[in-house]
This record gives C-alpha cells, sequence and structure tokens, in this order.
C-alpha cells in the first residue's frame, strides 16, 4: 500500500529509511529522487556462488635443499643450511723406516774376505727384512767362475735353503744352463741384487737394493768375472746405467754392454727371469738363446 506524502515525511524526518519498502511511482519522494535501475541479469552474469566447504591449499613442491619462510603477506625461498662441525684432519703419519745403511758394517765388507763376506751378510739389520727370514742367501759358487748370474731376491724356498735359485724357477734355470753346456758353481756362479727375502715375494724396493748393495759389489769384485747376465728387472735396475735401465727386458735383451766392476769393465748382457719364463714359456727360448750368446762371450774373453 502505497504511503500518504505525510507518512513519507514522518519515516524521513525519523531517519527510517524507506529503502526496503517498495515505493510506487505515486510517492511524492520518488520524484526527488533519481531512478536507480538495476543491471539486467544479462548484461552481468551472476558469479558463481562459492562451494561451502573450502579445500585446503595444496603445500607447495619445493626444490631439495630450499626450504619455504612464511612472512606477513609474502612467501619467500631460501636454502636450508645447516652448519657442519669443521673436519679435523688426521695428523701425518711418521716416515716407514725401510732400509738404512749401516756404514760401520758397509766399511768392513770393503775389506772383507769371501767367507767374511758370508758372515758379515749374516749379520746384516739394516733393513725390515731381517726380521722375517729364516737366514740370509748370500750366493752359489766362488772366485773363479767366469760367468756370474744376477738374479732378484731370494724366495720361499731359498729362504728355507739358504743357496739361490733353488725354487721352481731355479730348477728351470739349472736345466736352460745345462742344456747349453753351463754347470752351476763350476762354470757360472749366482748371486741377488738383495740377500733376504721380500715379504710374500715382492719385488725389491729401491731401499732395500740400497742397503744390499756393499754386499753385491764385494761379491763382483771378489768373482771378478769375465762376463754377467742380468736376469729381471732388478738386476738391469742394479748394475746398467739409468739412460738404459728403464727399457724393457726384450728391448735389452741381445746387447752388449760394459759395466765396471772394480774399475775394469765387463760384458754384460740381459735376460729374462726365469719366474718370468714360468709364467710365459714363449720366452724360454729366447733365454736358451741369449745364454748361447754370453757362452761365446766367456769363450772370447
Amino acid at each position: 500500500m502505497p504511503l500518504s506524502q505525510e507518512q513519507s515525511r514522518i519515516w524521513q524526518a525519523m531517519a527510517i529509511g524507506p529503502q526496503w519498502i517498495l515505493r510506487s511511482s505515486e510517492d511524492p519522494l520518488l520524484a526527488a529522487e533519481p531512478v536507480k535501475r538495476q543491471a539486467s541479469p544479462a548484461a552481468h552474469p551472476a558469479a558463481p556462488a562459492c562451494s561451502a566447504s573450502v579445500r585446503a591449499a595444496a603445500p607447495a613442491r619445493m626444490l631439495p635443499g630450499i626450504a619455504a619462510v612464511n612472512e606477513p603477506g609474502m612467501r619467500s625461498l631460501k636454502p636450508a643450511f645447516k652448519p657442519t662441525a669443521p673436519v679435523s684432519k688426521p695428523a701425518p703419519a711418521a716416515p716407514k723406516v725401510i732400509a738404512i745403511r749401516d756404514e760401520a758394517l758397509a766399511e768392513k765388507v770393503k775389506t772383507a774376505s769371501w767367507d767374511e763376506l758370508k758372515t758379515l751378510i749374516a749379520s746384516c739389520r739394516a733393513c725390515t727384512m731381517s726380521a722375517h727370514r729364516t737366514q740370509t742367501v748370500p750366493s752359489d759358487g766362488a772366485p773363479g767362475c767366469p760367468l756370474v748370474l744376477v738374479g732378484e731376491a731370494p724366495g720361499r724356498d731359498e729362504d728355507l735353503e739358504g743357496i739361490p735359485f733353488v725354487g721352481k724357477s731355479g730348477q728351470l734355470l739349472t736345466n736352460i744352463l745345462t742344456a747349453v753346456d753351463i754347470k752351476r758353481g763350476r762354470d757360472a756362479a749366482v748371486v741377488n741384487v738383495l740377500k733376504c727375502r721380500p715379504p710374500n715375494n715382492r719385488d725389491p724396493l729401491p731401499e732395500e737394493a740400497a742397503a744390499c748393495r756393499p754386499f753385491l759389489e764385494r761379491q763382483l769384485e771378489l768373482l771378478a768375472p769375465k762376463v754377467m747376465l742380468l736376469l729381471g728387472r732388478a738386476a738391469v735396475t742394479a748394475l746398467l746405467p739409468s739412460d738404459v735401465s728403464g727399457e724393457s727386458i726384450s728391448r735389452l735383451r741381445g746387447r752388449v754392454f760394459e759395466v765396471t766392476v772394480a774399475g775394469r769393465p765387463v760384458k754384460t748382457m740381459v735376460s729374462y727371469h726365469p719366474s718370468y719364463l714360468l709364467r710365459n714359456p714363449v720366452g724360454k727360448e729366447l733365454s736358451w738363446h741369449d745364454l748361447l750368446a754370453v757362452k761365446k762371450l766367456v769363450a772370447a774373453a
């Protein structure tokens, strides 16, 4: 029902808004107010209604090593860092003493006889091998042999018997010598660079070879050979000049070198060590030819 003009003025004075009352065109207040038109539903489509249940936001996927930091009004990322305690480096280990040259013993060796030399070798404690040996292995043969074979070091069998080249490799060497009519002890003496067995039959170390060097030098001086045959790498390294000792055995064999022994030159050749021949039987024929060449050198000396 439309309001009268008097009712409308009373409601307006009491600040009771007539906005919730549907006014008719006859209301005198409508003439003083502009007409507000509602937009048609077609012009502005209604927004979809929100669901009553709101899903929790899925957690953001973070890269490895990155942690999220929530601050008011913003989200930032910073690397996740955990300080670690400094790692203390272990103190460097003291250098292991392998061999110490016994100068007093070396002086005695210089003037020792053949038998005295064997006694001095047996008394040597210059390197750690002395603590593990059964006995020293000085030589096989005596002064007067025109040929000297220089090997590497004693093995298990040599350590037990005290004679060089008596194991499998030694038996092979003896057979090859016999095949070219060279008899051990009469025509050829046998010595090694080392006089003690290295642990587990490993290769001799330079420090060990240096400690045994006075013995080898005195042995060669007393034996005074006409010809020498170096068997394997250790003998080559000990007696050949450094400018050639680094070459392979296959390149050194077949050549004649001169090695100074007690101030005089001695013709010297190189061949494979018998232990190498056990692993590589194809080299046996080459070693046989090497011994034939050595025999000719001895005959011509």
